[in-house]
């Protein structure tokens, strides 16, 4: 099983996610179904907004209360985000998601279905609940079913035009639900994409390697509490300082608990063994930088979506409907820069070069919307707008979601992908809260200085657009804060590009380069040309000694070999920057190989081998579970090539090892029995079992005679022909003219003998001569 190895740069990033086959069947079509999963969570965001005023009316829900149909799903989805990455990463990512989609399903039939206002708050709790365990593990399965970078690249524009764009599908959605059919539709929608989502995952969506079985690490409980707590206390503060202001005693009172609660949290994931979120996945400057820059775009994103609702139907007077559909433009905005735009520059230019200018161009959209007036037309003023914001943020948000996956341990996957929602739904809070604060507070003012008297109709429009107008201009400094967090903390050029592995030919198998700070990896020595050393670790991320290092140019000479010390360190050195493979082989261990990229500085890259994997078991009889002796027992690889083989002993047992982890298929043959094959997950050191079952075969059995005295025929061709008119097998007579056909299916069958066809020779003789012909026989078609 091979896969194509990651390239280690010199600022700490791979070119790829580890220890990941290199081509997931069918991935395009999974990518469908998750896809579709990911557009239910985010338009759910919005969907119910538009539907709100109706719900109201029908279940006779208070002001007080109103706001609690939003909070509900917020805050529960965002205080449980990180607790759904790692739940998705201790029991599997497809099982996380294949719950998520169900319970997620079920919690919107239990809304739509509300005949009072606490069942729907509670339903509304419940779509966060299992939206924090589907958000997480989608986006994990995502980096892990794609790694080629191209692949990579064209995937993630497709996620993050939906991460983006959901949004305003809800609005475009809930619009025509609600104004056409019923709000309740508004929550039954789900079901129907949950059905179709969930159906396509389970036909579709293999991940090869194990991804939550391989990790069994105990949940961090203490960490899950104080998270889940500052997240609740972050969200609700600034839900909460909407309605009530920022100064009221409560909501400042929520604030100091989160900040309590979540340095608590990054103290405990300091010290625990086993963290909910190791401090690593944050660290690295080009995730943590992704993650910022996420929620400061998708603090914008949520002030537009809500300013521009706000204008188009109170100031202009649309209908949900029709406002739904002004924002189309932004959703094929958004399309088109993740998928045409990000999707085609990610694997050439690094993806500060992308993110930057992304971000720009959306604040120059921020600015021109600052120009709306009462009177502005949507050709004029808000669809440029839309186009420049869209195309500016889908072309950032879908490396900023690269760069926060790509490069993760296998065993951090759903925690990282949590951080990205995380970030989200965080940044979604604080914008609405935060901008709707300054709009209401400048249209107050706005409309006391210019009031004189009871205001008009015109003048309350008009301070309400200049309320916009001003949460805007913050909307669009925020952005340009974005930008100037992505050209400080996420590393270009060379240094934050990822390129792909060259193609060698060469059968090589994917390694976790991980590449941390140099702090924390020895200086290698430095040899002759520049230094390349680091550590490898073995499972569990033990440093691995008496591991041996080769270095190869990709002419194929050796540049240099090392053996790691007693903490697992390596230096070796090259004679110039370019690109070199690093093989690594231990005892008991997989051999690996990566492709590192060498520039002018030293390069430190941390490397971590997976132990070979067994397969043993049983063969029996179907019949009666008796053991099967001196059966055969062949194990292919998911490309059909036979990575081992073996005969049962008397006790029907066989074993296989030095397995690369990963599926394969286990065939077992045996006299007088049909073949039969089993698929079998082989995941990291140890033996995995297997046992098969074979169905006894039927036995056909017989003499060929010839002539009249019924002489048996020795080395008589046999043909056995099913009912189709296949010829399914062919033999030759014994002595005797015995033969015999085993292991049959059950089925009508003509058994066809031959004997040798005429055989002839022309000679010539005259009388004297003393001649021999020898003739030779043989079968018809030989």
């Amino acid at each position: 099983m091979s896969t194509t190895a990651p390239t280690a740069q010199r600022d700490g990033t791979t070119a790829g996610p580890p220890a990941v086959q290199s081509a997931v069947p069918r991935r395009w079509t999974a990518l469908l179904f998750i896809a579709l999963a990911q557009l239910m969570v985010v338009l759910d965001a919005t969907i119910v907004n538009i539907a709100l005023p109706s719900a109201q009316r029908a279940l006779h829900i208070s002001d007080g209360d109103r706001q609690w149909v939003i909070t509900a799903y917020t805050l529960v989805f965002g205080g449980l985000l990180l607790f759904g990455g790692r739940i998705a990463d201790l029991v599997g990512r497809k099982r996380t998601f294949l719950i998520g989609l169900i319970g997620f399903a079920g919690a919107s039939a239990i809304g739509g279905a509300a005949v009072n206002t606490e069942m729907l708050l509670g339903a509304r709790a419940l779509q966060g609940v299992f939206g924090a365990l589907l958000a997480p593990s989608a986006l994990s399965l995502l980096a892990l079913m794609f790694t080629e970078p191209r692949e990579r690249a064209k995937a993630f524009g497709i996620y993050g035009a939906i991460a983006g764009g959901g949004s305003a599908v809800g609005l475009i959605l809930g619009g025509v639900l609600t104004e056409y059919v019923n709000w309740r539709w508004a929550l039954y929608v789900n079901v129907p994409i949950a059905a179709v989502a969930f159906v396509g995952a389970v036909a579709f969506v293999h991940v090869a390697v194990s991804t939550g079985r391989q990790n069994r690490a105990r949940l961090d409980i203490p960490g899950v509490i104080l998270v889940t707590g500052g997240l609740v206390s972050l969200v609700y503060g600034f839900t909460r300082a909407e309605s009530q202001g920022w100064s009221e005693r409560g909501v400042i009172g929520l604030f100091v608990l989160a900040a309590l609660l979540l340095v608590a949290f990054v103290v405990v994931e300091a010290l625990t063994r086993a963290p909910l979120l190791p401090l690593r996945v944050v660290l690295d400057r080009n995730r943590g930088g992704a993650y910022l820059a996420v929620g400061l775009a998708v603090i914008a994103m949520f002030g537009l979506f809500l300013f521009l609702t706000y204008y188009l139907q109170i100031v202009k007077g649309y209908s949900p409907v029709r406002s739904g559909l002004a924002f189309l433009p932004f959703t094929a905005g958004m399309i088109t820069g993740s998928t045409q735009i990000a999707a085609r520059l990610m694997h050439r230019v690094p993806a500060r070069a992308l993110m930057v200018p992304g971000l720009l161009v959306a604040a120059v959209g921020m600015v021109l919307l600052t120009q709306l007036k009462v009177d502005s037309s949507y050709v004029g003023v808000v669809l440029p707008a839309e186009l420049l914001i869209s195309l500016g943020l889908g072309s950032t948000m879908m490396p900023a979601m690269n760069l926060a996956t790509t490069g993760v341990a296998p065993q951090d996957a759903g925690v990282a992908s949590a951080m990205v929602n995380t970030a989200q739904q965080v940044g979604g809070s604080i914008g609405t809260a935060l901008l709707n604060t300054i709009a209401a507070t400048a249209t107050t003012t706005y409309i006391a200085a210019h009031a004189h008297g009871r205001p008009s109709g015109l003048l309350v429009a008009v301070g309400q657009v200049h309320g916009f107008t001003v949460a805007i201009w913050w909307a669009a400094a925020i952005i340009l804060l974005a930008a100037v967090v992505v050209a400080v903390l996420i590393n270009g050029g060379g240094r934050g590009r990822r390129r792909s592995a060259p193609s060698t030919g060469r059968r090589e198998v994917a390694v976790e380069a991980r590449v941390e700070a140099p702090a924390e990896i020895p200086a290698p020595r430095v040899l002759d040309g520049i230094a390349v050393g680091g550590r490898v670790r073995g499972a569990g991320g033990v440093p691995l000694p008496g591991a041996t290092i080769t270095l190869v140019e990709p002419g194929g000479r050796q540049l240099g070999r090392a053996t790691t010390g007693d903490d697992g360190s390596y230096a070796l050195g090259v004679p110039a920057a370019g690109s070199y493979v690093l093989i690594v082989a231990a005892d008991g261990h997989q051999p690996q190989a990566a492709t590192v990229t060498v520039g002018g500085e030293p390069l430190f890259s941390e490397l971590t081998l997976s132990g070979t994997s067994g397969l043993a078991g049983v063969v029996r009889s179907a019949t009666n579970g008796a053991p099967i002796a001196a059966a055969t027992v062949v194990v292919t690889d998911v490309r059909g090539e036979i990575v081992g083989s073996a005969r049962t002993d008397e006790n029907g047992r066989f074993s296989v090892q030095d397995l690369v982890s990963g599926t394969v298929t286990v065939v077992a043959s045996a006299d007088g029995h049909r073949p039969g094959a089993v698929r079998v997950e082989v995941n990291g050191p140890g033996t995995a079992q297997c046992d098969v079952e074979l169905q006894a075969g039927g036995r056909l059995s017989g003499t060929v005679r010839a002539g009249t005295g019924n002489t048996p025929l020795g080395d008589a061709r046999v043909a056995l022909v099913n009912a189709a008119g296949d010829t399914v097998a062919v033999t030759t007579t014994g002595p005797e003219g015995e033969y015999a056909f085993t292991g049959l299916d059950h089925g009508r069958y003509t058994v066809t003998a031959s004997a040798y066809r005429p055989a002839t020779t022309t000679m010539t003789i005259d009388g004297t001569d003393q001649a021999t012909a020898d003739l030779q026989l043989g079968h018809p078609g030989e």
